[in-house]
């Protein structure tokens, strides 16, 4: 009965806000958490100052279901797990949020440790980072976890051209996967739907994943409608073609699916290289961390 109460009072206090998740929140913030160390450790005894930027940081706890989706486990989010990275600690951790519940959350975890720089940031991300400045001195890791597909594709692009953070991506593959239905009329694809689209891929090059429909090709001279495959693989290639057109080299062509409990890809967690020099070292770690863990 104890352990029962225990159990339902640590589930009550988390945040409404807080995020829910199973054994793939645990891999991507396993692999974050690893590289984290791995970062700080490699630049422990060189000038630069070092920062963590989390750009959807949530409440830094996060909910674990089974696939019964029951409470399994209260685990540290990514901010939470960045703040104790203790071997060289990060300079500065930013967390980015603009709901009220983790914004709220966030200021209390910042309270817990006063010795730290911790800046909390209630703004969208893509503005955050579309203004950021860091000088010269400055590299760091930021992480890009988005619920759905509220990254634009213009803040990658920013992201890239200031070639100082090393940058994690979980790209929304479910979500994607969503709006882009299988099956349309030829031309009339909805505006929200284009709007979603371009906002992720930064062009409408999404539409050469369509093609005409087979059956009618096979009857009509002119189809009416336009069709694509329901896998992800097609998505996932144009979305890894526009980041190596941005981050050239940086971009690591492995990449991690991450799937719920019935093995359905949820997330594609991607890698990014922040500066040219630390192309290997960041690589090699980056990768061993997709395959191995």
């Amino acid at each position: 009965m104890e352990s029962e109460r225990s159990r339902t009072s640590e589930v009550k206090s988390v945040s409404q806000e807080t995020m829910s998740g199973g054994q793939w929140t645990i891999e991507k913030l396993d692999i974050l958490e690893r590289y984290l160390d791995a970062y700080t450790t490699a630049l422990k005894n060189t000038h630069f100052h070092l920062v963590y930027i989390d750009a959807f940081a949530g409440t830094g706890k996060v909910l674990i279901r089974t696939r019964d989706q029951e409470f399994q486990a209260v685990i540290d989010g990514s901010a939470q797990r960045a703040i104790g990275v203790t071997n060289k600690k990060f300079d500065r951790l930013v967390f980015v949020d603009k709901k009220r519940e983790p914004y709220r959350a966030l200021k209390g975890l910042k309270l817990e440790y006063p010795a730290r720089d911790i800046q909390i940031e209630r703004m969208d991300a893509n503005c955050y980072l579309q203004r950021l400045k860091l000088t010269p001195e400055w590299r760091g890791v930021l992480f890009i976890d988005p619920f759905a597909t509220q990254l634009n594709w213009s803040t990658l692009a920013r992201v890239a051209k200031m070639q100082k953070l090393d940058t994690w991506i979980l790209f929304p593959t479910m979500a994607v996967q969503r709006v882009l239905q299988s099956k349309y009329p030829k031309g009339r694809f909805p505006q929200g739907f284009k709007k979603a689209l371009k906002r992720v891929y930064g062009s409408e090059e999404w539409l050469s994943l369509y093609r005409p429909h087979p059956q009618e090709s096979l009857f009509e001279e002119t189809p009416t409608t336009m069709s694509r495959s329901s896998g992800t693989k097609d998505l996932l290639d144009l979305y890894g073609k526009n980041l190596r057109r941005e981050f050239g080299g940086r971009f690591l062509s492995q990449t991690r699916s991450l799937k719920n409990g019935k093995g359905r890809d949820l997330f594609e967690l991607m890698f990014c290289v922040g500066h040219k020099a630390g192309v290997k070292p960041a690589k090699r770690i980056a990768k061993h961390l997709m395959e191995h863990f």
